[in-house]
């Protein structure tokens, strides 16, 4: 089985909590309005690979274990999507977060068709970060999320629990690499001028460096 995908950021401290590996599929159909990632969009659009051989390539470059899965809309590929954490689980015995435009309650809801097929993917996934980001709801200083509606759940707890047990995701935290290098939201970066030089990105929504 192939999963589309568009690329891969072999280190991000934005993408999820640590030093992780990011695998960014391509396909989306939610098209939120102020989607930084609209490139990623085109279903059509990046290239086919083979499952096992990604989660070979993503365990290899993740040495760390930490990788993440975003997009694009990774649940827009829901039988490849559960095959690939399940390799990176239980092969790999990688920590996985992934992050979609549709809420847990949609994924698991028993009108929707895919709800055993993402129970699958669910089995294997660590961290789900769920929600459409709002362009209204945006706060620059919050970490990991580009919307405060998007919830960052803890899978297995939730799975047992039956309802969604939601991490605090909501203060501004400050990362500092093995290089010196200072990571933070980026409605902060202005407490970071005496300290060198600024250079503002946004991934997620959510970081300046």
């Amino acid at each position: 089985m192939n999963i589309r995908y568009s690329h891969i950021q072999e280190s991000s401290l934005v993408d999820g909590p640590g030093k992780r590996t990011v695998f960014f599929v391509q396909g989306c159909e939610t098209h939120c309005p102020g989607c930084q990632n609209r490139s990623l969009w085109d279903v059509s659009g990046g290239e086919e690979v083979d499952i096992i051989q990604a989660a070979k390539v993503l365990a290899s470059i993740a040495k760390n274990g930490q990788i993440t899965i975003s997009g694009g809309e990774p649940f827009l590929q829901p039988a490849a999507l559960a095959q690939l954490v399940l390799l990176l689980h239980v092969v790999y015995h990688c920590h996985v977060i992934v992050y979609t435009g549709y809420t847990w309650e949609n994924l698991i809801a028993e009108t929707n068709p895919l709800s055993k097929v993402n129970d699958i993917a669910f089995a294997h996934i660590d961290i789900l970060v769920d929600g459409p980001y709002v362009k209204a709801l945006d706060d620059d200083t919050i970490i990991y999320r580009g919307s405060r509606n998007q919830r960052a759940i803890d899978v297995r707890k939730s799975r047992k629990a039956g309802t969604p047990i939601v991490l605090d995701w909501s203060h501004p935290e400050v990362v500092v690499d093995e290089d010196g290098n200072v990571f933070l939201p980026i409605g902060l970066t202005e407490f970071a001028y005496d300290l060198g030089d600024v250079r503002s990105t946004r991934m997620c929504g959510q970081t300046g460096g």
